[in-house]
């Protein structure tokens, strides 16, 4: 299922001056203490690209911690439980939405900084927001969120293809790269394109899309939208899904194709596309956007992210026209609260996973003989989107283990 990470997730004014952020005496992890660190611009910041996400390694005076880069988060936030952990001292709550039906506890944060690793740049936190529930469903660790009043300060190049991140200083920048530049409206801090939606009768739909490099997914389209223009009849064979979501939980949508997308004149062919309906938090009350731009788009680029000139920029890297695909076996997969075993957590009916035998809250014990791991839940992921993959799997069910096999068909 394709995922939103957490669109739409906050907006609190920054902190006037950043200031070292207090904390418990933890391990000092050496890579933070050792590292060294870029004084000048444009820095070049490594990044580890998990389930389209962009992760990168924030210090806290030599505490290691896993941010992960959001255009669609207004803020720099702590996992709340990180920030208490680390005795972050927190003011008034709050409680905030996103992707998602429901809403979880937030914390003003105040006088706390975190240090990009490899750099010299260091970020105001003025939020704690309850992230917990995200590792579990991405499979990776969540320690804080980098949003709006960071990308704001630079311009901010994701090069997907070389898993790095480019920070350039604004007043110096000139691209002269063969990308296109398409203008961008900030709104309520979120930047927002307008882009073309191609359907099979032939008509193209103007909207005004999020670009989101904090969801996984590829276009996600509001409830307003899809009924406004009929989508659900427009669009063609879709499947109904339950799972993914952002902070606000599990979301279910309609996923589909469409015959193409167009940004800023680049068409893009057959794109998956998540038609949402009630219960999904932000994409089911929206009315200032009709569309939320993913990872699996995005990272056909290098995205370059100019808000203070007030575009993007989109350079095209050798994936462009690659064949977008969902996954093929049915089964929604997370980690368990430790994130180290892989919890089989829904079972679409009908699906070769149904049909193998697999149940919601299996435990899999292994794939192909290869015990489960955080490491083999993305290489599963990967494998469980391309047909015709034939798959042994050992999973424990009430004490009891289970070999069963499926093979994987697409199904969109």
């Amino acid at each position: 299922m394709l995922t939103l990470l957490a669109s739409g997730v906050l907006s609190l004014a920054p902190a006037v001056r950043p200031r070292p952020m207090a904390f418990v005496e933890r391990a000092v992890v050496a890579a933070c203490a050792t590292a060294p660190a870029q004084s000048t611009l444009p820095a070049t910041i490594p990044i580890d690209l998990w389930g389209n996400h962009i992760f990168l390694k924030a210090c806290v005076e030599g505490r290691e911690l896993d941010f992960i880069l959001d255009t669609g988060a207004g803020n720099t936030s702590l996992d709340l439980n990180t920030a208490k952990q680390l005795g972050v001292k927190l003011g008034p709550g709050f409680s905030v939405g996103g992707a998602g039906p429901s809403r979880v506890a937030g914390a003003r944060v105040d006088d706390a900084s975190v240090a990009v690793e490899g750099s010299s740049i260091t970020q105001a936190v003025v939020s704690a927001i309850d992230l917990s529930r995200l590792p579990r469903l991405e499979g990776h660790p969540i320690d804080g969120i980098l949003g709006y009043d960071f990308i704001s300060r630079y311009v901010v190049a994701i090069d997907y293809a070389r898993h790095e991140l480019r920070i350039y200083d604004r007043p110096a920048f000139q691209y002269d790269g063969p990308g296109v530049s398409v203008p961008v409206t900030l709104i309520n801090r979120f930047p927002h394109i307008d882009a073309e939606v191609g359907l099979a009768d032939g008509a193209t739909i103007r909207g005004r899309m999020v670009i989101d490099v904090g969801s996984n997914g590829s276009l996600s389209l509001t409830k307003a939208f899809v009924d406004k223009n009929r989508l659900r009849q427009r669009v063609g064979p879709t499947i109904r899904r339950t799972g993914g979501g952002g902070v606000g939980g599990a979301t279910t949508s309609d996923i589909g194709r469409l015959a193409s997308l167009s940004i800023g004149g680049i068409e893009l062919s057959r794109p998956l596309v998540n038609l949402f309906g009630d219960s999904a938090g932000s994409l089911s009350v929206s009315s200032s956007w009709e569309g939320n731009i993913g990872g699996a788009i995005l990272r056909r680029f290098t995205v370059f992210l100019d808000y203070q000139g007030k575009r993007m920029i989109f350079e095209p890297n050798a994936t462009l026209h690659d064949a977008f695909e969902a996954d093929m076996s049915g089964m929604l997969l997370r980690l368990n609260d430790s994130l180290t075993t892989i919890i089989v957590e829904t079972v679409a009916e009908g699906s070769p996973a149904s049909e193998a035998g697999v149940r919601p809250g299996d435990e899999v014990v292994s794939v192909d003989g290869v015990p489960g791991s955080q490491k083999l839940l993305g290489e599963l992921r990967d494998r469980l989107r391309k047909p015709g993959a034939r798959i042994a799997l050992v999973v424990r069910r009430g004490g009891e283990e289970k070999r069963v096999e499926l093979v994987t068909r697409r199904m969109v």
